[in-house]
């Protein structure tokens, strides 16, 4: 425990002060949000993977391949794919926007009102993503000093929020590439040293085999309704995702924004064999008797040698924070530029609402049940009322002003209120689906005309 603490006082320090640093970069709006848009190619990627790796890719999909095992493959399968679709299709031409919001492009090609509901949309998605942030940063400074989980969810969003209030997007990039080589280095000693404890991966599966032979069936855990739903918010979410775009046009080119996001969706791969490693040999060795969100910390805590179990500990913290703090921007940044409106050179208001943004983060964390019932159900309210009316925007262009506005309202409302009442199928299938049906219906039947 000692060890640990001594560790992770080391990681906060360097985080305050390349915050303190990166301080110095903000002269206007523009330096915070998109980090004058001049990342460079190391920058632009490490932040997008370190940003990527997140409590979701780590902690809480360990735990999911814990509980459900290969059914959650599905989820490694659609996001790889779609981020890099993302990198292929779409990279180039989000930096050549020069925009700083996704709601900037909803206010170009609808209008105004457009704009503001989907500003509430992202705000909403960015809180939700933030609060499985904390819950996961939470769990682990509670296996590793032993604190009362309220106490460590306040150190976690107070760690976060101090830099991230510091230096905006400079100090996230800046500390992302420091957090990205922590991450980097802890997995790829970490895994191999699981898998070998293991005895190898035939001796693995052979185990799980033992334990419960539905653990190694992509369908064991997966009905097919739940599989389309993953496909669905992954896709949409992704395609849509407020932390890509702002990378995307912080990026110094067209060509920088295309090879970072390609480089991550290669990074996810290794991703998913970490996940997979982890949560299986998770499983073997606890019998599957341990809460899924704690299973990785504790498996730390059981099988590695102190030294490093004080290391991985400080790099999963290291994940945590590289989501948690690219999200508080973009939702500090949304409500300042796209629903109070405001244009000045002066960052006091969007330091203030980043700070908001966090609070409610961690109000949040009372109410949902793991890190990836937050991530999800905030990813599905987003995808439903957004996904639809962006894209068109970026490809179709021939969907309306009202089309747009009833879409986002619709599918987002149906989306929460689904949730609310533990209706069947998954929220985000009824919520895509009458965004799609209202948005179609009215751009050809009626509606203002999208801007020229």
């Amino acid at each position: 425990m000692n060890e640990f603490t001594a560790a992770l006082g080391v990681y906060l320090l360097v985080m305050v002060l390349l915050g303190a640093i990166a301080s110095r970069n903000l002269k206007k709006v523009e330096d915070f949000l998109v980090a004058g848009r001049n990342l460079n190619l190391p920058l632009t990627a490490a932040s997008l993977m370190a940003t990527w790796t997140g409590a979701a890719a780590i902690t809480g999909y360990t735990a999911w391949i814990y509980e459900a095992g290969y059914s959650m493959m599905w989820i490694a399968v659609f996001t790889t794919t779609s981020l890099l679709l993302i990198a292929l299709v779409l990279s180039k031409n989000l930096r050549n926007l020069g925009l700083l919001t996704v709601c900037d492009i909803l206010k170009d090609h609808y209008d105004e009102r457009t704009k503001m509901v989907g500003a509430v949309l992202i705000t909403i998605y960015c809180i939700g993503v933030v609060s499985g942030e904390f819950l996961g940063g939470a769990y682990i400074l509670r296996t590793g000093l032993g604190y009362d989980f309220s106490l460590a969810l306040l150190l976690t969003a107070g760690i976060v929020l101090s830099y991230c209030l510091l230096g905006g997007l400079w100090a996230v990039a800046m500390t992302d590439l420091v957090q990205f080589g922590l991450v980097a280095v802890g997995l790829v000693v970490a895994v191999p040293m699981v898998l070998r404890g293991a005895g190898g991966w035939s001796a693995l599966h052979h185990a799980v085999v033992e334990i419960d032979p539905l653990h190694l069936d992509v369908f064991g855990y997966a009905p097919y309704h739940m599989i389309l739903a993953w496909a669905v918010i992954i896709f949409a979410s992704n395609f849509i995702a407020p932390d890509i775009y702002q990378r995307m046009y912080a990026a110094r080119s067209g060509r920088t924004a295309r090879m970072a996001m390609g480089i991550t969706g290669l990074w996810d791969c290794f991703l998913t064999v970490a996940a997979v490693v982890l949560g299986l040999s998770a499983f073997v060795h606890f019998q599957g008797e341990q809460l899924g969100d704690m299973v990785l910390p504790l498996l730390i805590n059981d099988v590695f040698p102190q030294g490093f179990t004080c290391f991985f500990m400080v790099t999963l913290i290291a994940v945590i924070m590289s989501t948690a703090d690219s999200l508080l921007v973009v939702a500090g940044g949304t409500l300042y530029h796209d629903v109070l409106g405001k244009e000045g050179s002066s960052v006091t208001w969007l330091r203030a609402l980043t700070l908001g943004s966090g609070v409610i983060s961690l109000g949040l964390c009372f109410y949902f049940e793991s890190i990836m019932d937050s991530i999800l159900f905030s990813s599905s309210v987003y995808a439903a009322g957004l996904f639809i009316p962006v894209v068109s925007a970026l490809i179709w262009k021939r969907g309306t002003k009202d089309a747009a506005f009833y879409g986002c309202i619709c599918g987002g409302g149906v989306t929460i209120v689904w949730r609310i009442l533990n209706l069947w199928p998954d929220p985000v299938l009824p919520g895509i689906a009458v965004c799609f049906v209202l948005f179609v219906t009215l751009s050809y039947h009626g509606g203002s005309c999208v801007k020229k």
